[in-house]
């Protein structure tokens, strides 16, 4: 499968783009795939559907949630786990509303991970 916006060869167990983040359409054969290597012979690009996956490092991979909203949620809701819920961490969150954030040690923690760009999703895709 390829990636309509970055162009990348993705498996089809994908339902987003691990180097883009962008949901993935799968055609249903071949034919489908024509209009994009048309339109890139016409915009000078690779034909995607034959070239190799482009080398990403580790640190362009980054999940969709904003870091912003989560330092917001975690700095003022952050004793009731508002921050794990929203990073997809259900489990972390019951915690937190349970213990008042870990009894204020992991919630002084998730603050300082979140502005450092340390804390991750349920994915385990940073937070950026």
């Amino acid at each position: 499968m390829v990636c309509k916006n970055c162009g990348a060869n993705v498996g089809k167990e994908y339902r987003l783009c691990p180097y883009c983040m962008s949901e993935l359409e799968y055609p249903e054969n071949k034919a489908e795939q024509q209009p994009i290597i048309i339109q890139n012979i016409i915009n000078n690009q690779p034909n995607v559907a034959t070239s190799a996956p482009p080398t990403v490092s580790n640190h362009q991979l980054c999940s969709p949630k904003d870091k912003s909203m989560a330092l917001i949620l975690c700095v003022v809701l952050g004793m009731l786990g508002a921050h794990c819920f929203y990073a997809g961490k259900a489990g972390m969150g019951i915690l937190y509303l349970f213990t008042g954030g870990l009894f204020g040690i992991g919630w002084i923690v998730d603050i300082i991970r979140i502005a450092a760009g340390s804390y991750t999703d349920s994915h385990g895709l940073p937070i950026k």
